[in-house]
């Protein structure tokens, strides 16, 4: 229940104290509503998370801003870009390897902070925001206490050939 209440009210940037990671998106001209499409998911996730992985109300509870994007992805899209995952495979990744927590996020002119407790691991996390055609340039993952900047790689971001509508 604290991390929906986080995830509501909790938009100032607000910091953990230690042991927290910073998911960072920049130069993204639809932030705020792709900051909103991850908000909704994630507390979808949350209000749902005894839905099995594979059910298909995932596909109807989620932001369609992200599903219908989501279905817009083909095989070969998936193949080189190995950031992208399903409906399916995002839910089993929040289900069984979810170790972090929301804690607050914060909107910036073109982009969002979002501030969570623990290891975001962001290969396994992304997607949700990946596929609303935000470039993996702009995203980096900060961890705070080692004061490392994560960038995410993969072989072809499909933003750089593919906007999905």
């Amino acid at each position: 229940m604290n991390e929906q209440r986080d995830i509501k009210y909790n938009i100032e940037g607000e910091k953990p104290s230690k042991g927290y990671q910073i998911v960072r998106v920049r130069n993204t001209a639809n932030a705020k509503e792709v900051l909103d499409n991850f908000k909704n998911a994630v507390l979808t996730f949350l209000k749902s998370k005894n839905i099995h992985y594979q059910d298909p109300k995932w596909e109807e509870l989620l932001p369609q801003g992200i599903v219908n994007k989501i279905k817009q992805l083909n095989d070969d899209d998936k193949k080189y870009d190995e950031l992208l995952k399903d409906v399916d495979l995002s839910i089993y990744n929040l289900q069984y390897m979810k170790k972090w927590e929301w804690f607050s996020s914060v909107e910036i002119e073109n982009g969002f902070d979002i501030f969570v407790k623990g290891n975001f691991n962001g290969w396994k996390f992304i997607n949700f925001i990946h596929c609303q055609n935000v470039p993996l340039d702009n995203i980096r993952i900060i961890d705070a206490d080692k004061e490392e900047i994560y960038e995410l790689e993969t072989i072809k971001d499909y933003t750089t050939y593919k906007i999905l509508k």
